[in-house]
């Protein structure tokens, strides 16, 4: 007896609150993410369905073959990469000289030309693809106008329509990661290399660019994750160029019945790009970085007449293009609307005939919140962890709270549908699969958030609260939390923007029940039904722009917090 009491009491000494809960944050991980990329894997290995088991000739790579045989597999594959390259490279060319004239340039109206950014880099990713139809698609307004004076455009549908789309929608990723890096440059650099002869074109070129490095890097790795996983652009603008996302769309969900076997092992050939790109990223950008750090951030310096003007036209132009199809959205909700064609007269009613807006306002906000408060309250605990407690399985928590930036969304969807969509759970089409799939995809944001903040307190309060004999989860709660609480309000208003415009992993798991805003737009496109897209869309819109525009006013953030 006294043996097992001596059991219980090392049992108990040993696994602290803290224990407990880098377990169930490990036990977590490995049932939302780990396992569901497990099912994912092993069901592109399964044999096909309807077999009872595996006949003799029936080999586990058989679909792999499969895919890298036909041109109608791997054909999606090859457009993938390059209309993502091609967008990830004039992002580039994009977004870092304007971050840089921007940040570097004496200029009117920085403050809007960043709202206009922020905006653009916050708003629904596919809803760019039908503004620049109701703008340069054949019937497009734009187009009908320079119609009239015998000037005809090259077709926005296809590769160039979705390199064009992609491009405007990603280029802010480029932007803000460079604007942060400018940050971290030391003035006394670039006064250096000026000293020593060189012009301040030359001193970007030798001293600030190669700094510049690892963000440029980084902002080019979300750009290429972002626009390989996007399926919704392609299906809205790509009228039969076909990408591998949107090949494991339609795989899945078909109307004659889902492939999960083929799915998978596309979902797999995806996700092992996107993983790639990362390595390959971390690898390079390791090798390009010099850790400095500045005590003087780099100054800002006049152009002369013409050179501020052209940079005037440069940035306000690209801002513009950039903000377009968002005003199209917002504006056009507001015109008479006959199928896919709006009259240029103003009403209200589409607001008051859309008829399946609350449902899918309702959804989105029950989906959402709730998504949100498990960020908050288990980001908070796995952040403490993650900054706090030390060891291997500390590290791999850390580790894999970073994963699901690299998961894509479509590929997320399929592996939780696999896992929890059949028996024993038959979540399929529930809210709390789609609960699930917003908390685990966004739990990153609180996670980083709140490390992030404990790295820059002491732990003096805390030590003194354990010792004066307060509960570790009483120190939490009472001393830790009110010390990162601007850390968890920042961290859900950037869960709440990010994850109610969600659409990739949505559209895999939703059901007409419980469609959601995001998939409500598209739905209403693919339908020709751009009147009630818009309005749809603008709603959407304001969901994502208000936390946004709170944690900036309240929180006195700027737009580096966003990356």
């Amino acid at each position: 007896m006294s043996r097992l009491r001596t059991m219980l009491f090392r049992l108990r000494y040993r696994f602290t609150f803290w224990n407990w809960v880098t377990l169930a944050a490990a036990l977590l991980f490995f049932v939302l993410l780990v396992l569901p990329l497990i099912a994912l894997v092993a069901a592109s290995f399964s044999p096909p369905r309807g077999l009872a088991r595996a006949p003799a000739e029936f080999s586990v790579w058989d679909t792999y073959v499969e895919f890298f045989s036909f041109r109608y597999y791997y054909g999606t594959l090859i457009n993938s990469v390059i209309v993502s390259v091609l967008a990830t490279l004039f992002a580039v060319l994009i977004g870092f000289p304007l971050a840089y004239l921007v940040n570097r340039v004496e200029l009117p109206g920085k403050l809007l030309i960043r709202a206009a950014v922020v905006l653009t880099f916050v708003s629904p990713p596919f809803i760019g693809a039908y503004a620049w139809i109701l703008l340069l698609g054949r019937n497009g307004l734009i187009t009908r106008t320079l119609e009239t004076v015998g000037v005809s455009l090259p077709s926005i549908y296809g590769a160039q329509g979705i390199v064009l789309v992609f491009t405007l929608q990603a280029f802010p990723f480029v932007f803000l990661l460079v604007s942060s890096g400018l940050r971290s440059i030391d003035q006394s650099l670039e006064d250096a290399a000026v000293n020593l002869g060189q012009t301040r074109l030359g001193a970007l070129r030798t001293v600030i660019l190669p700094l510049m490095v690892p963000s440029i890097s980084t902002g080019a790795l979300l750009v290429f994750v972002t626009t390989f996983s996007d399926f919704g652009t392609p299906m809205i603008i790509g009228e039969g160029f076909r990408v591998l996302a949107a090949l494991i769309y339609s795989e899945f969900i078909n109307e004659f019945g889902g492939n999960p076997r083929v799915a998978s092992t596309l979902s797999v050939i995806l996700l092992t790009v996107t993983i790639g790109a990362l390595l390959i990223q971390r690898a390079y950008a390791k090798r390009a970085s010099y850790g400095q750090e500045a005590m003087k951030s780099l100054g800002v310096y006049r152009l002369s007449t013409l050179g501020r003007t052209l940079a005037i036209v440069f940035v306000y132009g690209i801002v513009l293009l950039a903000f377009l199809p968002t005003l199209t959205i917002v504006v056009s909700s507001f015109l008479e609307a006959r199928g896919p064609i709006l009259l240029p007269s103003f009403t209200l009613e589409g607001y008051r005939l859309a008829r399946r807006l609350p449902l899918a306002l309702r959804n989105t906000m029950m989906f959402v919140t709730a998504a949100t408060v498990l960020c908050v309250v288990v980001g908070s605990l796995i952040g403490y962890v993650v900054s706090r407690q030390k060891g291997r399985l500390v590290a791999a928590i850390d580790t894999m709270s970073m994963i699901p930036f690299a998961v894509a969304g479509v590929v997320l969807g399929v592996s939780l549908s696999i896992t929890f969509g059949g028996a024993p759970f038959f979540l399929a089409g529930t809210g709390t699969i789609l609960v699930l799939a917003y908390f685990i995809r966004r739990l990153p944001y609180t996670v980083r958030s709140v490390s992030g903040m404990l790295h820059q307190t002491g732990e003096q309060q805390e030590e003194a609260s354990i010792n004066l004999g307060i509960a570790p989860a009483l120190t939490f709660l009472w001393i830790t939390v009110p010390q990162i609480t601007p850390a968890l309000m920042s961290g859900a208003l950037l869960t709440w923007a990010t994850t109610a415009r969600e659409f990739n992993s949505t559209v895999m798991l939703y059901v007409a029940q419980t469609r959601t805003l995001s998939v409500e737009v598209f739905t209403q496109v693919l339908q020709g039904n751009f009147g009630a897209a818009s309005v749809v869309g603008t709603v959407l819109i304001m969901t994502t722009v208000v936390p946004i525009v709170i944690l900036f006013r309240v929180f006195g953030k700027d737009e580096e917090f966003l990356v």
